[in-house]
């Protein structure tokens, strides 16, 4: 879990992908902010309160802090990313953005208390002018969870709405939170970054052969992805192979080679599936008295994937003249082998083939 929010704080990092998810998630695509507009800033936020006789002090710590400027005017952007669902998620944003703006209204009435201007009674009790303003704040979770958001999203989620009159469920209604479900997000092609690709490939992960045909329909991303996109993918997924073959998938041009990681793990599990029906042909031989035969095919099978034959190896499984031929061409059993024999061979094959 660590590990997954630690690469997913790093690929958002990136401005172009944060600027991307303001565009897609708010504006549909449209590029209305650019990279350009944004300013990461320190994501612990204090909240101090100074009762004049002890000062106290809370910390909160946002995954990600940004300022975010369009048309002139700024707000900040709170990133909150989960790969788990969290149920007081709307109790939990609404200190966030409540300290936030504490900390705002705390910051002018500071400015005011040192210039003393503030005459008027009402701006004096509030410590803030009556043509001040707070800039705004938007909180955004990114979830990348496997199953769709299914937690509160809004306060009174949280409250047994039924058990209140009408009248009182109306005033106690909020607005839901913003939460954008990667693997469940209905329109990637509003992304223009590998947000888009990141999107498709988490969606797929519960089918291997919708995953591998995805990533070769856009081999021209996937071949050469940047180092945090491909740590995301390995974190998210939870593949161990990935991070295995890691450095063997990397390109000359700095880049990691997701076709590559693919094609490498269904060999390597191809392979796998193979040396265990060698084992269990063994094994079924030793058990039926066929030791003999088992190791014949055992040696053909070794033989055929050294040198890279398994086209041959799976005509063999298939075709038991083809086995005997093979077997002879490789001194398995003598060229004039009897036909007994060969039978025998077969039938242990189709056991030991997977």
């Amino acid at each position: 879990m660590q590990e997954a929010n630690a690469a997913s704080i790093e690929f958002l990092r990136d401005s172009r992908r944060v600027a991307d998810l303001l565009n897609g998630v708010i504006f549909h695509g449209k590029p209305v902010i650019m990279e350009t507009d944004l300013q990461e800033k320190d994501p612990v936020i204090h909240k101090i309160i100074n009762t004049g006789h002890k000062l106290t002090a809370t910390e909160n710590t946002l995954d990600l802090s940004v300022n975010v400027t369009v048309d002139s005017v700024k707000f900040l952007l709170m990133l909150q990313l989960q790969t788990h669902e969290h149920h007081a998620m709307p109790v939990r944003i609404l200190n966030e953005r409540g300290t936030d703006y504490y900390n705002q209204w705390k910051i002018i009435q500071k400015k005011h208390r040192e210039m003393k201007d503030l005459r008027n009674g009402e701006e004096f009790l509030s410590g803030i002018g009556s043509q001040e303003y707070f800039y705004p704040v938007l909180h955004i979770t990114v979830y990348f969870g496997k199953k769709p958001w299914t937690a509160a999203r809004k306060m009174d989620d949280l409250f047994p709405m039924a058990s209140y009159p009408r009248e009182l469920q109306k005033l106690f209604t909020e607005k839901p939170i913003l939460i954008c479900d990667i693997r469940h997000f209905k329109h990637p092609e509003w992304f223009q970054t590998d947000l888009r690709q990141v999107c498709g490939f988490l969606r797929n992960t519960e089918d291997t052969e919708k995953l591998k045909r995805y990533v070769e329909e856009n081999a021209i991303i996937f071949s050469n992805l940047p180092e945090d996109t491909y740590n995301l993918l390995m974190a998210m997924d939870g593949e161990r192979n990935l991070e295995l073959i890691k450095r063997d998938v990397q390109n000359e041009r700095g880049g990691f080679d997701m076709c590559k990681a693919f094609r490498e793990m269904i060999e390597e599990g191809r392979k796998r599936g193979i040396e265990q029906g060698i084992q269990q042909g063994i094994e079924q031989g030793i058990q039926q008295g066929r030791l003999e035969e088992a190791g014949f095919m055992g040696q053909l099978i070794r033989k055929l994937i050294q040198i890279g034959r398994t086209d041959d190896l799976l005509a063999a499984s298939e075709n038991r003249e083809y086995c005997e031929r093979l077997m002879k061409e490789f001194g398995i059993i003598p060229p004039n082998c009897d036909a007994h024999l060969a039978e025998s061979i077969f039938q242990t094959r189709s056991k030991v083939t997977p």
